[in-house]
C-alpha cells in the first residue's frame, strides 16, 4: 500500500507539472512579423518649405501578445539603416555616411519595448528603449490595432504608429545652415507599419 502510494504520489505531481507547462506555454502568443509588409518610414524638414521622405528596412522584429488578445505585451525590431532609401541615391549615401546614421560603426537601429499600457480594444502605448548610433534614448509610441483577419497561416494583425523625435538627441547634429536656412530639420517624424501572423487562434476584428 505504502508503495502504491508513494507511485500515485509521483504521478499526481508529474501530471500537475505537465499541466502548469501546458498552461505556462498558453499565456502568450508569438507572432511572426511580415517583413515585406512591414515599414519604418521617415519625414524631416528640408530648407524649412519642404520634406524629405523616406524609409528604412525593417529586418527584426518580435511582437509577443496574450492569447485572444492583439494588445503585446513584449515588442522589438531591428532596423538596417543600411539599406535606407529616399529616393535619390547621391542623399541617401549622405545618409549613410558619418555624419548622420554612420552605418559603418553603427549598422543597426534597435528597438525594445520597456512598458505597454492598453487604451482600449484596439489601441495602447508603447514605451521603450531606441537606440541609434549607439546612443539610447527612452521614447513613446501611440501605436493602434488596425485590424485581424483570417490568413493562411491562422491570423493576421496589423498596426500603426507613429512618434517625433529630435535627431540631435541620438548624436546626429548636423547644422547646417543654406541661404540662412537649416539645410535639414532637427525633428523627425516617424510612421510604422506593421503586419504579422500566428497561428494561434485569435478573434478576428476590422
Amino acid at each position: 500500500m505504502r508503495r502504491f502510494a508513494f507511485i500515485s504520489f509521483v504521478l499526481s505531481l508529474c501530471a500537475s507539472s505537465q499541466a502548469a507547462s501546458v498552461a505556462g506555454a498558453s499565456d502568450s502568443v508569438s507572432w511572426a512579423p511580415d517583413l515585406i509588409h512591414s515599414r519604418a518610414e521617415f519625414t524631416v524638414a528640408h530648407m524649412v518649405v519642404s520634406k524629405v521622405w523616406g524609409h528604412i528596412p525593417i529586418r527584426q522584429m518580435t511582437i509577443v501578445t496574450p492569447p485572444g488578445d492583439p494588445i503585446p505585451t513584449q515588442v522589438a525590431a531591428t532596423l538596417d539603416p543600411a539599406h535606407l532609401d529616399t529616393d535619390n541615391r547621391e542623399r541617401d549615401a549622405v545618409l549613410r555616411a558619418d555624419t548622420y546614421f554612420d552605418v559603418g560603426h553603427y549598422p543597426t537601429i534597435a528597438f525594445v519595448s520597456r512598458k505597454i499600457v492598453p487604451k482600449g480594444p484596439m489601441d495602447f502605448i508603447v514605451t521603450g528603449d531606441l537606440s541609434v548610433r549607439n546612443v539610447t534614448r527612452s521614447v513613446t509610441v501611440p501605436m493602434h490595432v488596425v485590424g485581424i483577419v483570417p490568413d493562411a497561416e491562422g491570423s493576421r494583425v496589423g498596426y500603426t504608429g507613429q512618434l517625433a523625435i529630435d535627431r540631435r538627441d541620438f548624436g546626429i547634429t548636423d547644422n547646417t545652415f543654406m541661404s540662412g536656412v537649416l539645410f535639414v530639420g532637427y525633428n523627425v517624424n516617424i510612421v510604422l507599419t506593421v503586419e504579422a501572423t500566428t497561428a494561434a487562434p485569435m478573434p478576428h476584428r476590422t
